[in-house]
């Protein structure tokens, strides 16, 4: 997404706003967990601050496709992200493609699920299961020790 800011850098205006729909490169898109990004749009404005440097303003919203991270589904994540950015004035055309895609990667979330339901994945000697489940079948194992607790109890209470 290219930006001019000549009327900012002449003093004809003194922001320019920004205002489009987001189109970010497949090449960019396929090193990520990111399977595709839909109706990503920014709005904001451009202006200069005390020490005549310009300053992004924006709202970047939309919908990533992610993949879940037990079954590989596709998934919408609905996302909405403000920032501020210090933009180099070495053009009076400025290109924020890098930025906004910065500010979507950064939105990623580290746990990817379609649902809150468990998932029971298993193979050959393998299976998949929740912390929870984990936890209650670790409580019913057949310990050793598991009665020390109630002898010490009864101990400490005589």
């Amino acid at each position: 997404m290219q930006i001019d800011v000549t009327k900012l850098l002449t003093n004809q205006a003194s922001t320019i706003p920004v205002e489009d729909t987001v189109i970010i490169p497949q090449e960019m898109i396929t090193d990520y967990r990111i399977i595709a990004l839909n109706d990503i749009i920014v709005s904001g404005k451009v202006t200069l601050n005390e020490e005549n440097e310009l300053i992004l303003n924006a709202d970047l919203k939309g919908v990533m496709i992610l993949k879940d991270d037990i079954t590989l589904e596709p998934v919408e994540h609905h996302f909405e992200t403000d920032f501020e950015e210090i933009l180099t004035k070495n053009q009076n055309i400025l290109d924020i493609t890098n930025i906004l895609w910065q500010n979507i990667l950064v939105e990623i979330p580290s746990k990817v699920r379609a649902t809150d339901e468990d998932v029971y994945l298993s193979g050959d000697g393998w299976r998949v299961i929740s912390e929870k489940t984990y936890n209650e079948e670790r409580n019913k194992v057949n310990n050793p020790f598991a009665n020390l607790d109630e002898l010490l109890k009864t101990k400490e209470d005589k």
